[in-house]
């Protein structure tokens, strides 16, 4: 043989051989040259590289520093703008707060002002001797001085001196008809006066309540006290030794229904005898301590009565006065409080009164001459929330007014739109804004009619004004941030413009280092290291190392793409192995589970030729094809691929029976047939669209002829291969073939298995696979007896116990499934345990024309399609086991009908299963399309009782099946043709012997979990009994 070189002299195999080693010595020592000439090239362009990184860095950081000063100042001023704006803002709305408060005060002490006017004017035209004075039209005037001064009650207290209490209380019993005219007045008109309206935050009423009170045809006689009194502990007690009493006397609103309070004595009340002292002696204005609204009656600071005392009469408590209160006698005519409001359905005038209030006395002169004495007392209570509602500042948000004064009470409110909220009793402004706190003190000045002026010697009050941080929060806007990441963003940009040239260099060297590594790592992972090289080159010479010639065909002009890459290796050995009995193993399953096996199976003859320094070609469907002697040059190339394919051989049962219970039946059953030839061949790539490295030349086809020509589990070696052993001494490792084998195009040929266990005392090259194979296989077998009672052989036992395994792992994924349906539900059992083996009927009589099947359910499905997590309890485990077991045992050992057969038709069915899908439906996804699938489907794909039913009856389908057919079973009158009246007996008996085992007590977990209630009980026998007799054809 002789090949061409570039000027097209002939030269000799030999010569070329030698003249190619040569060549790649020199070719080595160049690339040494030109290694270390790169390293040096390297390392300058580094040094260079390090310094311009490090000037770039200099820059960039003093960019950097210069920036956050500029952004820092930035925002600091933005921020201090803001702060400036809300202090600002708080100022302007609290100095208009403390003109509200200032203004407020004013036009209450005006509205009661008026009032002690218009009273002095009355009793003097009247020519009436204080104290016994009663204003007429009171109600009107009361309403009057209510509305303008935004109160809630007022109340005129003449002074009663010691000597005139008796007098009074006889003058009071005689016109005690004024209480009339104001309860009139409240009921013809409920808005005018309203305790609940005075702060102007309640001034209408629901739809449909009504406002009422006490008919005055109920006020008689006894509704006021005969006596001045006051309370103590909630008991009244008559007044006779007080130097001056100030009894309740005209007043609204009145207390009704209840105890009238006329005649109490405001005077005997603790809190306002100071207050009510600076009124009569020193005639001034008093803004008294406050009280909560709740503890009041009816808007008024009087003490509460005992409730059981709030049903009395005045003159019953007056009589029995001394004695216990539960001998007091409960008042007939009046009708219980609670009662009473219960039969109205309306609500009380105590509706709204909570909160702090206070109460401004103000004097009553004889006359309005210089020389005017103090003859009563006027009492206007408000709320301390009116003083702040009217002339509220423009949106106001979180405002925080604290009242205080020198009686140590002190309340908080907060100011929001137009709301004001009480905060509670006590100072509840933050600590944060302690800073801004704006104080006003409560006074005014002289009244316009009496020149009647504050106290300011008593309790004086003072309310100082708070922001919040919910008010902060409204000037705190983005401007800072927006401005600090523009400067950033302006000076970002500069240095971006300053490296902008330096960027787009590296980014252009970094892309083409990122694309010269990510084509290697491509070309890495697909051809050898020296091809790549060459690849990477475009061509080039023969690496060094290389054991062949190397073939250049065209030229630059005629290949524009340079010479192509192909190598001779003239001592090789190759290998085809091929999966025998996969063809009629894939057909029955499904596309996942054919990959499974050859990805595992491909893995681990992967990983034993990278141990092995093996270099694999590629995989043609079921076959693996490697080669030794290349793409580096291996003296033992024909020794390495033998030790190599008894490995792959010897690893092949071990993986399968791994792989049985997960992939089915019949996977043990496949075989690994190879065939090896040596010789040499020519490899390259043959470029274009989708290129790889490949192999050609005879010796490839021959080891194709080998595989082909072989048997399962053997390994045939061509009459090279086997010449090569025995040169290397391995005689011994083959055995010649008996009969001759015809290759194609070469005839009759002549070949030799090699043995797969290792002869005694030769060190074994596949760490004993061989050994532990068969010490595993032994070690697996179990001993099973049949229900005859032979025992099998250790294969046969190995073989069922796999097939139970495996019917027991699909069986169980189906339970996961229908218990996590029924987890969907909360289902309980709710059936007995012998239902299966009650049933008397014939099975063929329980043929049902339908069976109905439950609707779909999106949560029902969801729950099913997480059932591979759950976990079933062991002891259902152990009976579904126990179950298959028996089962397994129930089949005969026939030609076809038999448990093999069985586990057949259950791989089907299961098979048949997954593959029940709408082919209009593109998709799961969607809970629509799922529900679509479900009802083209009939159920089948969403409901796993119906999945269980047919894979349960492909399993019992033949149980005790004689072997032959029904007809036959009739004409010879056997025993199950007779019980079952000559119908499909083979198939019914199967039934009632499945349904015997299952119904047995010891699988009471096992039922449980299949059935949860007779419903589903006789669906799923239904189900089995359809399926089963309609293999009867």
């Amino acid at each position: 043989m002789t090949f061409t070189s570039n000027n097209e002299k002939p030269l000799n195999g030999a010569s070329v051989a030698t003249n190619s080693v040569s060549g790649g010595g020199m070719t080595s020592s160049s690339s040494e040259s030109r290694t270390r000439s790169e390293v040096q090239e390297t390392a300058h362009i580094i040094q260079k590289d390090h310094k311009i990184r490090r000037f770039r860095i200099m820059t960039i950081a003093v960019l950097f520093i210069a920036a956050l000063a500029v952004c820092g100042g930035v925002h600091t001023s933005l921020k201090r703008a803001e702060r400036r704006e809300f202090e600002n803002r708080f100022a302007d709305q609290a100095k208009q707060i403390g003109h509200t408060l200032e203004t407020e005060l004013e036009n209450k002490l005006r509205a009661i002002d008026a009032l002690s006017v218009t009273i002095a004017s009355f009793a003097r035209s009247q020519t009436g001797q204080w104290p016994n004075v009663t204003v007429p039209e009171f109600p009107y005037r009361a309403a009057s001085t209510l509305s303008v001064g935004r109160a809630i009650s007022v109340a005129l207290q003449p002074m009663v001196s010691a000597d005139q209490i008796s007098q009074w209380e006889a003058y009071s019993i005689q016109k005690q008809r004024w209480q009339q005219e104001v309860l009139a007045f409240q009921t013809k008109f409920p808005e005018a006066i309203r305790p609940d309206s005075a702060d102007g935050t309640n001034t209408s009423l629901s739809s449909g309540e009504k406002r009422v009170f006490t008919d005055p045809s109920r006020v008689s006689a006894e509704s006021i006290s005969d006596f001045v009194f006051r309370i103590d502990n909630g008991k009244p007690t008559r007044v006779t030794e007080a130097n001056v009493a100030l009894p309740l006397w005209q007043h609204a609103p009145v207390h009704a229904p209840g105890l009238p309070r006329t005649n109490f004595d405001i005077y005997s009340v603790e809190r306002n005898a100071a207050a009510l002292d600076q009124v009569m002696q020193n005639h001034m204005a008093v803004l008294g301590q406050a009280f909560e609204l709740s503890e009041s009656s009816q808007g008024h600071d009087l003490p509460s009565i005992d409730s059981i005392l709030e049903t009395q009469t005045w003159s019953d408590i007056w009589t029995q006065n001394g004695q216990p209160i539960s001998a007091i006698r409960t008042r007939q005519s009046s009708p219980n409080v609670e009662q009473n409001q219960q039969s109205d359905g309306l609500s009380s005038l105590s509706n709204g009164l909570d909160g702090p209030a206070v109460n401004i006395f103000y004097p009553v002169f004889s006359d309005l001459n210089d020389n005017r004495t103090v003859v009563a007392v006027l009492a206007l209570t408000t709320k301390w929330d009116s003083f702040l509602l009217p002339n509220l500042p423009p949106d106001p948000n979180g405002l925080i007014v604290t009242l205080q004064n020198e009686c140590d009470q002190s309340f908080s409110f907060e100011i929001t739109g137009e709301e004001v909220i009480y905060l509670g009793s006590g100072d509840y402004h933050e600590e944060a804004y302690e800073k801004y706190g704006k104080e006003f003190m409560l006074v005014a000045d002289s009244s316009v009619f009496t020149s009647v002026s504050m106290a300011s010697g008593y309790c004086s009050h003072t309310a100082t004004v708070y922001p919040s941080s919910q008010m902060r929060e409204q000037f705190a806007t983005t401007a800072p941030m927006v401005y600090t990441v523009g400067t950033a963003v302006i000076f970002l940009f500069t240095m971006f413009v300053f490296v902008f040239y330096d960027y787009l260099v590296q980014r252009r060297q970094q892309y083409l280092a990122d694309k010269a590594s990510k084509t290697t790592a491509i070309i890495s992972s697909l051809f050898p290291k020296n091809v790549r090289d060459r690849l990477l080159e475009d061509g080039g010479q023969n690496p060094s190392g290389v054991t062949g010639i190397t073939e250049v065909k065209g030229n630059s002009v005629d290949n524009p793409s340079g010479p192509p890459i192909a190598d001779f290796y003239a001592n090789t050995t190759v290998m085809f192995g091929d999966i025998a009995g996969f063809t009629a193993w894939s057909s029955s399953r499904q596309p996942s589970e054919v990959f499974t096996l050859l990805e595992t199976l491909y893995g681990k003859i992967d990983s034993i030729a990278r141990e092995m320094k093996v270099f694999k070609i590629e995989t043609i469907g079921d076959c693996y094809v490697a080669v030794t002697g290349l793409p580096t040059p291996q003296e033992d190339h024909h020794l390495r691929m033998v030790k190599f394919a008894r490995r792959v051989l010897k690893s092949m049962g071990p993986l399968t029976r791994q792989m049985e219970v997960r992939l089915g039946p019949d996977t043990t059953k496949l075989g690994f047939r190879v065939g090896l030839h040596s010789g040499p061949v020519t490899a390259g790539v043959l470029r274009g669209e989708k290129s790889r490295f490949q192999l050609f030349g005879d010796t490839v086809n021959m080891a194709s002829r080998m595989e082909s020509t072989g048997k399962r589990n053997y390994i045939q070696v061509s009459n090279s291969t086997a010449s090569l052993l025995r040169a290397s001494g391995k005689e011994h490792w083959i055995t010649k073939r008996e009969d001759m084998v015809r290759a194609k195009g070469k005839g009759l040929v002549q070949t030799y298995w090699v043995k797969t266990s290792v002869p005694p005392g030769e060190k074994s090259d596949e760490n004993s696979m061989g050994d532990s194979f068969d010490s595993e296989r032994k070690s697996s077998s179990k001993t099973f007896i049949s229900a005859d009672g032979d025992l099998h052989g250790d294969q046969d036992n190995r073989i069922r116990k796999t097939l139970i395994e495996w019917q027991v792992e699909l069986l169980s994924r189906l339970l996961k499934r229908i218990i996590a349906k029924r987890c969907s539900h909360s289902s309980e059992v709710q059936h007995s345990f012998d239902v299966f083996a009650s049933e008397k009927t014939m099975p063929r009589e329980e043929i049902a024309d339908e069976v109905k099947m439950p609707s779909f359910n999106t949560r029902t499905s969801l729950r099913i399609a997480s059932s591979q997590y759950m976990q079933l309890p062991p002891e259902v485990l152990d009976q579904l086991e126990d179950f298959v077991t028996s089962v397994a045992f129930l089949y005969r050992d026939n030609s076809f009908h038999n448990y093999e057969h069985a586990c057949h038709v259950t791989m089907s069915a299961n098979k048949f299963l997954t593959r029940v899908v709408d082919p209009k439906v593109s998709g799961l996804d969607d809970s629509s399309q799922q529900a679509h699938s479900y009802e083209y489907a009939y159920g089948l794909t969403g409901d796993p009782l119906t999945q269980f039913a047919i894979i349960f009856s492909a399993l019992i389908h033949d149980i005790d099946h004689q072997g032959v057919s029904n007809k036959q079973l009739t004409d010879e009158n056997n025993r199950i043709a007779i019980m079952y009246n000559g119908k499909s007996p083979a198939e019914q008996n199967s039934i009632d012997l499945a349904f015997e085992v299952l119904g047995s007590s010891q699988y009471r977990d096992l039922v449980s979990c299949i059935c949860v209630d007779e419903d589903e009980v006789k669906r799923f026998r239904q189900l089995v009994v359809n399926c089963v007799m309609a293999t009867d054809m």
